[in-house]
């Protein structure tokens, strides 16, 4: 497969000359890049994170980008070697492994869950930090820790994990869902999912905590934070409208998105978003006014939930006590709507 010649990455804009720009990647480099393989538009006025189209060789002579396939292979050796006998296997999940999305996908993320014999083996630091990502190569590495005893009892699962129990079974029970990495494949004990409810409340409310980051702004991308909200939010409707639904992957949400806007008409304003999400992780912005898109589909989802068209009716003075129940509150969101 031949090398893309120009590549999305992520960065702010330090400083500006007539002939090149400096940027602060998120690995913490800085590096003048020539304007002229600088093939995006940027914002030069800003310190918010911005998505830079450069062309490839630039990337590599800089050593800002790194071998995907070489540094997977590097982060899960040293995964085996940290863990050692303690680790069962290694999943990738999410668009860093789906290699049905365009090419110049955007990717920030890699996710990974590691299938653990004994949560008491895990090291204590690790475990204390199991909620925060950590920066490698420019990517935010997050690793997710389960044990199969966790997968086969849901009680065991909410009691240690933050995740949600039917989309964590979903992520690696299906294998177009997750990339096996490394170990031995759990999927085969893995309980069926299909008769499983899904928490509502819990899947809405992840995607209501990117609006939030998205909102807050500080320190991250809030285009970026934005697009994730859409994608969450789209899988939340496609887990409650249609049954037995089985993917996380973007492809297939798109998928499945077009086909329900024509069965129900008063979520079709949903499919403009989840184009406007794609568009931004394509190209590294979006076709509307961010500002006006942001405001726009916060007020798509309240009315939604006003009207009693998703999985419960919820009146708007009573959005607030809702929302504070997740991730802190949700306090910019609260805000925003006030």
């Amino acid at each position: 497969m031949a090398e893309k010649s120009v590549r999305n990455i992520e960065g702010r804009v330090l400083n500006e000359t007539d002939k090149a720009v400096l940027i602060k990647f998120k690995s913490g480099r800085e590096y003048w890049i020539p304007k002229s393989t600088l093939k995006s538009k940027f914002i030069p006025d800003t310190t918010d994170y911005q998505i830079f189209t450069i062309d490839t060789w630039v990337l590599k002579k800089n050593k800002i980008i790194v071998d995907e396939n070489f540094l997977i292979r590097k982060i899960v050796n040293n995964v085996k070697t940290h863990h050692s006998d303690n680790l069962i296997a290694v999943y990738g999940i999410g668009s860093f492994f789906d290699k049905n999305l365009p090419d110049l996908w955007i990717k920030n993320d890699i996710d990974l869950i590691l299938v653990i014999k004994s949560l008491e083996e895990i090291p204590k630091n690790d475990w204390n930090n199991r909620y925060n990502s950590e920066e490698i190569a420019g990517y935010k590495v997050f690793f997710g820790y389960n044990t199969l005893e966790m997968y086969q009892n849901e009680q065991k699962f909410k009691e240690f994990s933050g995740a949600n129990y039917k989309w964590a079974l979903m992520e690696i029970k299906n294998p177009k869902n997750s990339k096996f990495l490394h170990g031995k494949d759990i999927r085969d004990k893995l309980p069926d999912f299909t008769n499983l409810k899904f928490d509502y409340d819990d899947i809405l409310a992840r995607g209501l905590y990117h609006i939030e980051k998205s909102l807050r702004g500080k320190d991250i991308n809030p285009m970026s934070e934005f697009s994730k909200a859409i994608f969450k939010i789209a899988f939340y409707f496609c887990a409650f409208f249609v049954e037995n639904y089985s993917y996380t992957s973007i492809i297939e949400i798109g998928k499945k998105i077009k086909g329900l806007v024509e069965v129900i008409r008063s979520i079709k304003g949903i499919e403009m978003y989840f184009e406007e999400a794609v568009t931004y992780r394509s190209i590294g912005q979006f076709k509307t006014d961010f500002k006006t898109l942001q405001k726009e589909f916060i007020t798509l989802i309240v009315s939604l939930l006003e009207s009693g068209v998703l999985h419960r009716k919820i009146r708007k003075i009573d959005l607030k006590a809702y929302f504070t129940k997740y991730f802190g509150g949700l306090p910019y969101l609260i805000r925003f709507l006030q």
